[in-house]
């Protein structure tokens, strides 16, 4: 299946949820959760490039189920090296071991008096594989921070709107209507129910009388004072 392609345009990173903006159907943010980008090698942050796959919601918006950061490493790909790797030198460790004690005998006289050979080829090994342990523990304990999918507390549709972002979106994204629109007789300061509406009146109906002072402000002793 294709991916679809997207920019994270926002990003909660204490909740662990955001929106991508898609290249294509813009007009609809797409809602992303935490869980289908814990195997990413780091968080997610404003600005990346992500790959989805999304699913359309009961209530008719998108949210992507299947998703990765562009750039950035799969930590779970990463483990099969790192597990080839440790095989190979344990693989060179019992075959230098072995070796060892197949050597013929007559040869530890030679050994006991070149010892500073010997601890070299011996701690090299030994060093490799300690690298590795770590390298394989610290990737371990990344991998367990991002939390689990059963952990994830469930968003309602009104949680979602009630974010101070989504809200945002929405007011930016609604053309703003008036208030208020022309009624025939209209055209008193006691016709008008607050200097809001007076003011609009002025600047937007004809035959008012209202600003006798022509300075721009109606109904200086009642609205407007």
């Amino acid at each position: 299946m294709l991916m679809d392609r997207g920019v994270l345009v926002r990003w909660n990173d204490e909740k662990g949820f955001g929106f991508i903006q898609p290249e294509k159907n813009a007009a609809q943010d797409v809602f992303i959760h935490i869980s289908v980008l814990k195997k990413m090698a780091r968080k997610p942050i404003v600005g990346d490039s992500i790959l989805f796959q999304t699913e359309v919601q009961n209530d008719g918006k998108r949210k992507a189920v299947i998703a990765s950061i562009e750039g950035v490493a799969v930590v779970a790909a990463s483990s099969a090296p790192r597990t080839d790797s440790h095989s190979h030198v344990q693989s060179r460790n019992e075959n230098f071991n072995f070796n060892n004690k197949n050597k013929d005998k007559d040869k530890d006289k030679a050994h006991y008096h070149n010892p500073r050979k010997s601890s070299f080829n011996t701690i090299i090994p030994l060093l490799i594989i300690v690298a590795i342990v770590i390298f394989g523990f610290k990737q371990y304990q990344e991998f367990n921070e991002a939390p689990a999918i059963d952990e994830v507390p469930v968003l309602t549709n009104e949680d979602i709107q009630r974010m101070p972002m989504y809200e945002s979106k929405v007011r930016t994204q609604t053309p703003a209507t008036p208030r208020f629109q022309c009624e025939a007789g209209k055209t008193h300061c006691s016709h008008m129910s607050s200097c809001a509406e007076a003011t609009f009146y002025i600047q937007h109906c004809p035959n008012t009388q209202m600003d006798g002072d022509n300075d721009g402000i109606p109904c200086e002793r009642q609205w407007c004072s």
